[in-house]
């Protein structure tokens, strides 16, 4: 499943903003694929099968990955008022962008993944390919993960024990 990825980036980012609890770094981090699922469930978009290549400019385009960051941070300032926080969210989503243009397109998983549009137009599609390799496709969806929860646990761990050290001084 090629959101692992993006589940390991959220975790990996309670390092940044520890206050921030990880499901909400998790969401960030997979906002567009929430947001394509959604657009699926309602028959506007489609992911690639073994007959037909991918729809989804309004959740997968490079263009509409930069507005949904843009809109998320945006919309986690107006909720939070903490800039940073909103930053990092927006950031998150960005990132699922980023992933994907260095994944794509994706044919360990899709075969018939044609890669990235610019917005609807999938003659010219933009990707590195690297999850073309179906190693290296496994390999970097489950390293990705592992090294976030990885991140995740030891930055839980530090805050614990520093927690216990203020309250043991106390």
């Amino acid at each position: 499943m090629p959101a692992l990825a993006h589940i390991g980036l959220g975790f990996a980012a309670k390092k940044i903003v520890p206050t921030v609890n990880v499901v909400l770094l998790i969401v960030a981090a997979e906002l567009i694929e929430i947001i394509f699922m959604t657009l699926w469930a309602i028959g506007i978009e489609h992911p690639p099968d073994a007959a037909a290549p991918p729809y989804s400019p309004y959740s997968h385009s490079i263009l509409m990955g930069l507005v949904w960051s843009g809109l998320a941070a945006f919309i986690f300032f107006l909720v939070n008022r903490k800039l940073k926080i909103s930053l990092l969210l927006g950031l998150l989503v960005l990132s699922h962008l980023v992933l994907d243009f260095i994944a794509s397109p994706k044919s360990a998983f899709y075969p018939a993944d044609t890669g990235l549009p610019w917005f609807s137009d999938y003659t010219a599609t933009y990707g590195l390919g690297l999850w073309s390799n179906s190693m290296v496709a496994w390999f970097g969806e489950i390293g990705i993960l592992l090294i976030g929860i990885s991140i995740y646990i030891i930055t839980v761990r530090k805050l614990h024990n520093n927690k216990n050290r203020i309250l043991k001084y106390k």
